[in-house]
């Protein structure tokens, strides 16, 4: 990721390899002077009890990833503080802004001054800042996120099979730490060939009508490099599986209440006809009596007492059981009125615009309604050093800034529209397609499987940098084809780049 050490004159005080360095070093450095600005663990409930009990037991849990509680056991267990996962964390999100700058010099060859601007942008993106501190999957899932986009990136390029295998062997891992990208690795799969090749399939096809016989045609390379990806997927996926049901005990799988969980997202579409077994479909009935249609419960079904889960295990005890009839009953919804299941997510995205329940999402995402019990608390103190204060809504730093930054989660909400807009653009087309994909994948799914949080948009924020970062190409060549014409020289920016080349030395050169 670095170029050899050599100067040329015009390029600035350091070689490039100097000035790549020491963006590094100031990355780290500012997110440690954020770091000892606000050092506190944070916790979510129940996602952090889970992994915390995880770290100290080995239980497997049935709804959420396992890698994370065994990261917590190997780095803060035996130091008996949770300080040094933050550190951990810390560190492995500053690497996700240095992937980001590589990115937006690598791929999307920006300037080295400007790819440098957005590394240190998006180091103080307020949904990374705060999820540094968090005892939750957040901070690492979105370095591996990072890393899988790169190389993505990469193969699109460069359409080399080693790439196309990091991309799925850093994606198992992806979703070892969180389920939720699983959607996004799969189709991953299958269209990072399909865009790789699919210009020059095109383009062959316009030319030469009949079918080419030639091993290396671009379309038999494309069904090739398919294959590969495909048969890594399945492969790769199924000693996951065979990993998390030997730890959990259970049959392999991905997670083991995944119907629990589509029951209570799309509970207000729920009709009694959808439930194969009596006693659900009596369950779904009566569900005026716990707010079964109103979209804003959707959460408390999954998690409260007395509500549609906590129900639902009263009638049917046996959780593997149960989670099978509510897998049928959700995909029978699903089946019945795929437009109420969109609608859903509709109504979840518009509930969005307006600044008032922006800042009220993001409060909620301390978690302050959702203390720890007593026995946490107690377990905090003893095993990690921890004190707690049961009550407690003051908050940090970083949390006001959370806050204060609400603006810009709107430009979040716009991301799947501006990158949309960016496919148009004949040059950068094949990455805004994968960005376009992979962004309206997951504020599809955040919106349809989340509540009003907005710790659901973190990975969003990341894709949605870099579709700036991919404008700013745009701009930037544009601005270079006009000052071209202004001074008699051909327009075409092509005949720009030895000129380019002379004044602004790459850092590094990806392979």
């Amino acid at each position: 990721m670095t170029s050899p050490a050599s100067t040329t004159e015009g390029t600035g005080r350091f070689p490039p390899i100097y000035r790549w360095t020491l963006f590094c070093f100031s990355i780290f450095a500012l997110k440690f002077l954020l770091f000892a600005i606000d050092p506190i663990p944070k916790l979510y409930m129940g996602d952090s009890g889970s992994y915390i009990w995880t770290a100290l037991s080995g239980w497997i849990p049935p709804d959420r990833s396992f890698f994370y509680g065994y990261v917590i056991r190997w780095t803060a267990l035996w130091t008996e503080s949770l300080t040094f996962l933050l550190v951990v964390q810390v560190c492995l999100s500053a690497i996700t802004c240095i992937l980001f700058s590589s990115i937006t010099r690598v791929i999307f060859e920006l300037p080295e001054r400007w790819s440098y601007v957005f590394g240190f942008v998006c180091a103080i993106d307020p949904l990374q800042l705060l999820y540094e501190r968090y005892v939750m999957t957040e901070a690492i899932s979105l370095c591996l996120y990072a890393f899988v986009i790169y190389y993505a990136f990469l193969y699109l390029k460069s359409h080399r099979l080693r790439n196309l295998v990091i991309v799925q062997a850093v994606s198992v891992l992806l979703i070892g730490f969180r389920m939720s990208f699983l959607l996004q690795v799969q189709i991953n799969t299958i269209i990072l060939p399909l865009i790789a090749f699919a210009p020059d399939v095109l383009k062959r096809i316009r030319r030469r009508p009949i079918a080419d016989p030639s091993p290396r045609s671009p379309a038999r390379v494309c069904a090739g490099h398919l294959l590969l990806s495909v048969t890594l997927m399945f492969l790769l996926h199924a000693g996951y599986k065979r990993a998390n049901g030997w730890l959990s005990d259970r049959e392999p799988d991905y997670l083991y209440s995944t119907g629990i969980t589509l029951l209570a997202y799309w509970a207000p579409v729920l009709q009694p006809e959808d439930a194969s077994d009596p006693r659900l479909a009596d369950l779904i009935r009566r569900g005026d009596e716990f707010g079964l249609r109103n979209p804003v419960f959707r959460n408390a079904q999954r998690f409260r007492p007395g509500y549609l889960i906590d129900r639902l295990s009263k009638l049917e005890p046996d959780r593997s059981k149960a989670d099978s009839l509510a897998k049928k009953t959700a995909l029978h919804a699903l089946w019945r009125d795929p437009l109420g299941i969109l609608g859903i997510g509709w109504r979840t995205y518009v509930g969005y615009w307006n600044v008032a329940m922006m800042k009220k999402c993001a409060v909620a995402d301390f978690s302050f309604r959702r203390p720890p019990d007593d026995k946490l608390i107690a377990l905090l103190a003893s095993r990690f050093h921890l004190t707690y204060a049961k009550g407690t809504t003051t908050m940090s730093a970083i949390q006001l800034y959370y806050i204060v930054a609400w603006p810009y989660y709107f430009l979040i909400l716009l991301a799947p529209l501006l990158s949309g807009f960016a496919i148009a653009l004949r040059s950068v087309r094949r990455y805004a397609i994968l960005l376009f994909v992979h962004i309206s994948i997951m504020m599809a799914m955040s919106m349809t499987f989340g509540s009003a949080s907005i710790r659901y948009l973190q990975p969003i924020s990341f894709m949605t940098l870099l579709v700036f970062a991919l404008g700013a190409k745009i701009s930037l060549r544009s601005v270079q084809k006009d000052e071209a014409i202004a001074g008699g020289q051909r327009s075409s920016v092509e005949t720009l780049r030895p000129d380019l080349n002379v004044l602004v030395q790459p850092a590094f050169n990806g392979s």
